[in-house]
């Protein structure tokens, strides 16, 4: 290992040196915490809340989780944790027993079609047969249409609202977390399927906000 010789001031990595009258510290980088927003706050608040009950399983049931987990390959606190945190965060009620083990089908959540008429932005998906009962969307804030990828996943917007002749309108779960979005711009959405505790990966797509029309 390089061993620096002297007096320096600055920082190297996570190590911090200042020059003082009683000689050089070196100090750790401090760590900044994150800001705190609803949606980590909530999340915190699931979690304890998760903690709060696990203790609170009678001996069968306690017996039934870990049959359950075993069979996951997970241990038993772990897996009580993922399945009632899933359900806590998608506001469903969460289970004292282990659920029954179900598949998740693909999700049928098709692409994303935005309107301009005369101004009026209209957000909708493509859902030519129905998702699991609770499916959920996902999005970030328009952003330029030079980016393919976006740095992060979505926040949740709210569940995906009933299919009409192959369509789900979702233009005020978005308008409502986001503002109008501007023509010119791109906006990228998620959904995902979540049952009994389980979820899907996020299934993504995006549109461009296109010039008003007549």
């Amino acid at each position: 290992m390089k061993v620096r010789r002297g007096k320096f001031s600055g920082a190297i990595g996570n190590e911090v040196y200042v020059n003082t009258k009683q000689g050089q510290v070196v100090r750790s980088r401090p760590r900044r915490s994150p800001p705190a927003t609803p949606d980590r706050e909530r999340a915190q608040t699931n979690l304890g809340r998760v903690a709060s009950l696990w203790r609170t399983l009678s001996d069968h049931q306690f017996a039934a989780w870990a049959a359950a987990a075993k069979k996951e390959g997970m241990l038993p606190y772990r897996f009580f944790c993922q399945i009632n945190g899933t359900l806590a965060a998608y506001g469903q009620p969460r289970l004292l027993d282990p659920p029954k083990r179900e598949k998740l089908r693909p999700n049928p959540v098709e692409a994303l079609e935005i309107r301009n008429q005369r101004g009026e932005i209209t957000l909708r998906l493509r859902v030519p047969v129905a998702p699991a009962q609770f499916t959920f969307v996902f999005g970030i804030r328009w952003c330029s249409r030079g980016i393919s990828v976006p740095r992060r996943n979505g926040v949740l917007l709210g569940p995906l609202p009933q299919a009409v002749q192959g369509w789900s309108d979702i233009t005020d779960l978005y308008v409502n977390k986001f503002g109008q979005p501007r023509p010119g711009t791109r906006i990228f959405i998620w959904t995902r399927q979540v049952l009994n505790g389980r979820k899907d990966v996020l299934k993504q797509t995006c549109a461009d906000v296109p010039p008003p029309g007549k």
